[in-house]
């Protein structure tokens, strides 16, 4: 079966699968999720425990041993298994499908890995250990989901936040929950259960967000001009490589464009819409309505002029790097409905 993050914690006060598989790139989820299984384990006498870190070298015979024997005189144990990624080899592939075939019921299997791709999705083992066990697949949390996670967060740290507190702590720390939960650990000591504003948190807490130039593509397509700004001034301060950046825009200008034209001709976007991410999907075609009245060629001709000058070519280029980034924010902004001037580099 398959359990959300969120929901681990109510699973396990009802039941204890004999496997868990915790797939997933957001650490902290992660490392929580293992955590409490490792709890209800060990309450429920399963109170050895091995740590095998899965490499190159790594012996799946200890699998095979595991499954084949029963531990008459010993406490019950549970298997830690750390994969550095979801693809375990032949060897591996057979010691796991092997194990769940015979899975002893004085050990309990804990599988940890990064996110599952399209072909360990289907393979023969993580399909059986959802069969017999639990899958839980940790996903990054939307701005919507980050904002609704703090919040509950400070609340069951006692903290008394107003809605702008919150938005703001989450503005800081998105993308970075391991971050948030310090944050907040440090707000209880400051503030305890007294009432909490932005101001407060702008006083205390640094600026750990974390975003990548698809982040800010999300952002764009939802129209989020604080949200905009706010991923520009961090990508800056992370020494993002510009040209990376200048094509990340061009390339949802291309697309936008793209989508426009299938519109107007009455042909169908699907193609374009199976290229992205089911929650940006949406997005993008609530934006091509918002698009099909621009003007194109101000639009492609800013994007070249932000190419060009990414690469150092043009007058003053070199001279003038916090034009790009400001340029790079205008073009961002009109590409989310926000008409501002366009000046040239």
């Amino acid at each position: 079966m398959q359990v959300r993050a969120e929901q681990i914690e109510e699973h396990l006060r009802h039941t204890l699968a004999p496997v868990y598989l915790i797939s997933g790139d957001e650490p902290l989820q992660v490392m929580e999720t293992a955590d409490a299984i490792r709890k209800a384990a060990a309450q429920r006498g399963f109170s050895e425990r091995d740590v095998l870190s899965v490499d190159a070298q790594f012996d799946w015979g200890v699998l095979y041993d595991a499954a084949g024997s029963l531990s008459l005189f010993s406490d019950k144990k549970l298997l830690d298994v750390r994969m550095q990624t979801c693809k375990a080899g032949q060897s591996g592939t057979k010691a796991l499908q092997h194990y769940l075939e015979y899975m002893p019921s004085d050990k309990i299997l804990l599988l940890q890995t990064g996110r599952l791709d399209k072909a360990c999705k289907s393979a023969a083992w993580v399909k059986k250990v959802e069969q017999v066990g639990v899958s839980v697949q940790v996903w990054d949390l939307s701005p919507a989901q980050t904002m609704a996670w703090i919040a509950k967060r400070m609340r069951s740290a006692g903290l008394q936040p107003d809605n702008e507190a919150v938005r703001y702590l989450t503005e800081r720390v998105e993308g970075n929950l391991l971050a948030a939960v310090q944050e907040i650990g440090k707000l209880a000591l400051l503030f305890g259960s007294r009432p909490i504003t932005a101001e407060n948190i702008m006083a205390v807490v640094a600026d750990s967000s974390r975003f990548t130039v698809f982040d800010l593509t999300d952002a764009i397509l939802s129209q989020d001009v604080r949200r905009i700004s706010h991923m520009m001034k961090i990508l800056q301060e992370e020494d993002t490589a510009t040209p990376l950046l200048v094509w990340a825009l061009a390339d949802l200008l291309r697309q936008l464009y793209a989508g426009c034209e299938h519109v107007r001709n009455n042909t169908s976007i699907q193609p374009l819409l199976m290229r992205m991410p089911k929650p940006r999907q949406a997005q993008f075609q609530t934006a091509l309505r918002r698009m099909m009245t621009a003007d194109w060629q101000p639009l492609f001709s800013h994007a070249a002029r932000l190419d060009r000058h990414s690469k150092g070519v043009g007058q003053d280029a070199s001279r003038h790097p916090q034009r790009l980034w400001d340029e790079m924010l205008e073009l961002a902004l009109l590409l989310a409905g926000k008409a501002l001037p366009v000046h040239g580099l």
